[in-house]
């Protein structure tokens, strides 16, 4: 007879990390838990606009957006590279009051990310939106591969653009 505990540790050891994360930069990352991830996306974008020069003037932490940088309001999301190389960001709403959508993805080794307006969110230019569920239109998943986002140090360039 199978030893239950011992194919639930089999299934465990199954299932941790992703080779390709263990011993690199952002392994770390990679074993916080969702909320937490979300969070240090949040923050990371703070401090590194703040130490590029730009004003960062709130952060809303419940509502329709997560920082104001430069006056204009920012829903920041963040997504790890799965094993497909790809990066889910999700619950993104079309109804929430934000100017731009900021997707930050990480990899083992980097940060990528892209920007986009809302505008171009409801119109489909930043990308395909899926409902998050089955019958339910409130909130979205927005897939990019890492060939369809910047590396992380274009990113004062394209917010100053953005922001001018």
């Amino acid at each position: 007879m199978l030893n239950p505990l011992k194919l639930f540790r089999e299934v465990i050891d199954e299932k941790k990390i992703d080779k390709k994360w263990a011993s690199k930069p952002h392994e770390a990352f990679k074993n916080l838990p969702n909320s937490s991830k979300g969070d240090a996306g949040e923050e990371f974008i703070k401090r590194y606009c703040k130490s590029l020069g730009f004003k960062v003037d709130k952060i809303s932490r419940i509502g329709d957006w997560d920082l104001e940088i430069k006056g204009k309001k920012f829903e920041i999301k963040l997504a790890s590279e799965d094993t497909t190389g790809s990066f889910q960001f999700n619950h993104i709403r079309y109804d929430s009051k934000y100017h731009y959508l900021l997707c930050l993805g990480v990899t083992p080794n980097n940060l990528i990310f892209d920007i986009w307006s809302k505008a171009d969110v409801a119109t489909g230019e930043a990308g395909s939106l899926v409902s998050m569920g089955k019958n339910q239109n409130s909130s979205f998943k927005l897939t990019k591969k890492l060939k369809e986002l910047k590396p992380i140090n274009e990113f004062k360039k394209t917010l100053t653009e953005l922001l001018a």
